[in-house]
């Protein structure tokens, strides 16, 4: 008596998941609280309080405000009614400051090995990264892409940036 067993399948999963860690090199994830509504993967600017606060960037935001990405894991939240992900506002995060991580893409973003990495900064897309042919409002950050998308995804490695004096 012979048995039947699936041997093939048409479902296949996305490498890494939006602000997972890529892998456990060295890197620094910073304690901050949401300002406004924000997710995993995306990444945020100084809020209103420094040091404290984190929000999604607006045009005006510059390559200096960059405070890191959002890390999944770091706060526990569920899906809404609109199959959407957000943590609420005065939540506790983790701010991926530099290492490795999975970030969320925006939708011309088309990265590629050791490309540099754009944070968008106006528009529905705020918070998302892309490259530089993308025409969004974005700013060069301290990052380069390690590979291509995969549904929305890439991976980027962030590097420390020189402390400046708050003067």
């Amino acid at each position: 008596m012979s048995m039947a067993a699936q041997t093939s399948y048409n479902f296949g999963f996305a490498k890494g998941v939006a602000g997972g860690l890529f892998d456990l090199s060295h890197h620094e994830v910073a304690t901050r609280q949401a300002e406004g509504n924000i997710t995993f993967g995306c990444g945020v600017v100084v809020g209103t309080n420094r040091g404290i606060d984190v929000k999604k960037p607006v045009a005006e935001s510059a390559a200096g405000d960059f405070e890191g990405v959002i890390v999944h894991n770091s706060v526990m939240v569920e899906l809404d009614m609109n199959n959407k992900l957000n943590i609420s506002d005065k939540r506790t995060v983790g701010c991926l400051h530099h290492g490795k991580i999975w970030v969320q893409t925006g939708k011309d973003a088309a990265p590629a090995y050791k490309e540099k990495v754009f944070l968008i900064t106006d528009g529905d897309e705020a918070g998302l990264f892309t490259t530089s042919a993308d025409t969004a409002t974005k700013v060069g950050l301290n990052a380069h892409y390690l590979g291509v998308t995969d549904t929305g995804i890439a991976v980027a490695e962030f590097f420390p940036a020189v402390a400046a004096s708050a003067e």
